[in-house]
């Protein structure tokens, strides 16, 4: 009898352990303050629309540094009215430190101003170039060219315009 209650004490006890491992593997790493497993950052080489997801998603984030909304272009399809051209060759613009034309005032707020719309337009030229390379056909790639450039003058205007 001392056995047979050995066995079923084992036996309840594998169970309680087994169940208590099974709730801990279901609890989440942030309950548990494990770092949760995150997306690669960088999309994988080659996957275009990734890459253009990222920089769309760049550009965005330096759109609220600056307190502006994230544009939204009508959508378009591969036509004239939206090719993957560049900001500054759409519109025979020079970048922003050639312009004699931009002259914003030398304080931090401008000077901040002016290097997040430098980096808004590289992005936005960075997914033109990348729907240039996609056959310049793709509606999605070139509504995201359309989106970025209109958030370069955005941001370009507001550095200029800077007093």
């Amino acid at each position: 009898m001392r056995a047979a209650l050995a066995a079923a004490f084992v036996a309840s006890w594998a169970l309680v352990v087994a169940c208590g491992a099974a709730q801990k593997s279901m609890t989440s790493p942030a309950a548990s303050g494990a770092e949760p497993p995150s997306s690669p950052a960088t999309p994988m080489p080659g996957d275009r629309r990734g890459e253009i997801d990222a920089l769309d998603r760049a550009i965005s984030a330096e759109l609220a540094k600056l307190g502006l909304a994230t544009s939204e272009p009508a959508a378009c399809a591969a036509t004239d009215a939206c090719t993957p051209e560049p900001f500054a060759e759409r519109y025979d613009m020079m970048p922003r430190v050639q312009d004699a034309t931009c002259k914003p005032a030398a304080s931090d707020v401008c000077t901040q101003s002016c290097e997040l719309s430098d980096s808004v337009c590289t992005n936005a030229d960075k997914i033109c170039d990348l729907a240039k390379q996609m056959g310049g056909a793709d509606a999605y790639a070139n509504e995201k060219c359309q989106r970025g450039n209109e958030s370069c003058k955005r941001t370009r205007e507001r550095c200029c315009g800077c007093n």
